[in-house]
């Protein structure tokens, strides 16, 4: 446990997408070895922490958090330099502020190919010895090479034999050998270069901290090869709130918790084993679903008819009880029967017409039975999220840290509060439960990172022109300090980060693109730059690409003055 010892004192660091920041020695977008310049760069200004979004391979589609692999590396993120092939990008120059990531990643492929068969004898020895030491392998390479033979279609539309894992594995590697082979060694380059990145970090003094999202896509090898780790027939989503009426939709199968126990948890052991050879924390996505998760059944577009899962429902019985007949209000469209004999109510149920339109001795009676079991689920919803987070933490010594935001519910709030989980604190959405004020630095969770903006955020340039109450911001982060309004951009960005480092949260952890001083775009333009809007369409998102050389950002001396006298007088270097 000597690395979370170590990790847990006053911190700053960073936070980036690795293929938007672009390296004289990268190919078209940032990769592993970006992190080198950046490593030495962290040092300098005193953060020791730099974090990453999700590594993982995500097949032709853009979103880290929907990839086709829990294990596997993106070939994208391989530094062709770092593997001794000089190839330039066409362009000196940035010439747009997005990727296009699978031109990309086909291009590094090619290159990477001839040099594999130019040394076809090495490289398949170690591909073989990579293969051994890292089982998930077999079915990754499997699921990717049919993935690239049917063109990234589903696989239970590919032809019935090859959705037989074992019968599609043994075909892959006896008729199709050399290319399994090929897809083998690009996990064993990933993996080398990562992992030498982590102890490059070490040696100074800097912790890396990775991302191990909570879902995974419906078409992924790991769905393909373990469909009874998930309940197929929902998806995973959130309840309605006040971001979005019908709530979210996101496609994902729901984990199947009973199963997942039954063999003690091995996927994630190993999922978790993996992530442990290349970072020393990480960023447990959506905190709350190990606890619960809203689910949905999956062909529906809305979320609205989902309910918490798991659930015991209301049986049919303490309907018949109070002289219900539960099938009658199913008909209307009140309740539904999620398993035999036990139903969940709507979200918002008692807003329907069908439910107003009953009489008022019904409503007298149906309305108690949805509050019917609300503090015993909670009891179990919490010792079952207690008992996951527990084996996780016996699975690895990397240090934790929960993404607790959205409305999380108390007795969650209390339960990672007990167990002492770092979270996360955005300081727009940091505000006073009496008041609905910003809160002072010194009010801060002890045990949280505190950041300016998200990978699924504005920027915090595009916050303070665009979001909220313009004076009352002013007057919390400059009058309320006696420092003068700012009267340029930068001034403005420069009052947020010495806010942000002053807060109380034991690490404080910005975006890359929220410690720009300096950089016109980004001060100016600032939504130009973000990495993710949710809600909208893969394909317009994750492709963001800062606009200068990660080796000319970090050379800029006021910049790095600026950042280091910020984190000097935080007590965090």
């Amino acid at each position: 446990m000597g690395t979370l010892v170590r990790v847990k004192q006053r911190r700053a660091g960073v936070l980036v997408s690795l293929p938007s920041i672009v390296s004289t020695h990268s190919f078209e977008c940032g990769d592993i070895y970006s992190l080198y310049p950046l490593c030495d760069w962290a040092k300098d200004i005193g953060f020791s922490i730099i974090q990453l979004l999700p590594l993982n391979d995500t097949g032709y589609g853009y979103s880290p958090y929907s990839a086709i692999s829990a294990f596997a590396i993106d070939p994208l993120y391989i530094s062709l330099y770092k593997l001794g092939l000089n190839v330039q990008s066409r362009k000196k120059e940035i010439a747009t502020l997005h990727n296009h990531p699978n031109r990309i990643r086909n291009l590094k492929l090619e290159i990477i190919r001839s040099h594999f068969e130019s040394h076809q004898k090495e490289s398949l020895k170690e591909a073989l010895e990579f293969l051994e030491k890292q089982p998930w392998c077999y079915s990754y390479v499997t699921f990717r090479v049919l993935y690239e033979m049917y063109e990234g279609k589903n696989w239970w539309e590919w032809p019935i034999e090859y959705q037989n894992p074992q019968t599609a594995k043994d075909y892959i590697f006896t008729k199709n050998r050399e290319e399994a082979m090929f897809w083998v060694y690009l996990q064993k380059i990933a993996y080398d270069q990562l992992s030498a990145v982590k102890i490059h970090l070490e040696d100074k003094g800097i912790y890396l901290k990775g991302d191990m999202p909570i879902l995974t896509a419906r078409n992924s090898c790991d769905v393909w090869e373990h469909p009874e780790y998930f309940l197929m027939d929902l998806q995973a989503g959130a309840p309605p709130d006040h971001f979005s009426q019908t709530g979210q939709t996101w496609g994902f199968p729901v984990l199947n918790w009973e199963v997942l126990q039954k063999n003690h948890y091995s996927w994630w052991k190993d999922r978790l084993s993996y992530l442990e050879h290349f970072f020393h924390l990480y960023r447990i996505d959506h905190v709350i679903g190990m606890y619960r998760i809203w689910a949905i059944p999956k062909e529906d577009k809305t979320a609205l008819k989902g309910w918490f899962h798991p659930q015991f429902g209301i049986e049919t019985s303490e309907f018949l009880k109070v002289g219900i007949d539960p099938k009658s209000m199913e008909e209307i469209g009140l309740i539904h029967e999620f398993k035999p004999n036990h139903y969940i109510f709507y979200w918002d149920f008692w807003k329907e017409t069908s439910y107003q339109s009953l009489p008022e001795e019904t409503k007298a009676k149906l309305f108690p039975l949805s509050q019917l079991h609300i503090a015993e689920e909670e009891r179990h919803w919490r010792e079952a999220g207690e008992a996951i987070l527990e084996i996780f933490e016996s699975f690895s010594t990397m240090l934790p840290c929960a993404e607790d935001l959205g409305s999380v519910p108390s007795f969650i709030r209390d339960s990672l509060f007990e167990r002492q989980m770092i979270g996360i604190d955005v300081v727009r959405w940091t505000k006073s439960f009496t008041t609905g004020e910003f809160i002072w630095e010194d009010q801060y969770r002890e045990n949280a990172i505190s950041v300016l903006s998200t990978h699924d955020t504005s920027l915090v340039m595009e916050w303070w022109k665009t979001e909220g109450d313009l004076e009352s911001k002013l007057q919390f982060f400059f009058d309320r300090v006696g420092k003068p309004r700012p009267e340029t951009e930068n001034q403005i960005l420069e009052g947020l980060l010495e806010f942000v480092f002053q807060t109380k949260s034991i690490f404080c952890i910005q975006l890359f693109q929220d410690l720009a001083l300096g950089v016109p775009d980004l001060l100016e333009n600032p939504e130009k730059h973000r990495i993710n809007y949710p809600g909208t369409p893969d394909h317009s998102n994750w492709t963001y690409r800062f606009p200068i050389l990660i080796e000319e950002f970090v050379s800029d001396f006021q910049r790095n003055f600026t950042l280091r006298k910020l984190v000097h007088s935080s007590g965090r270097n």
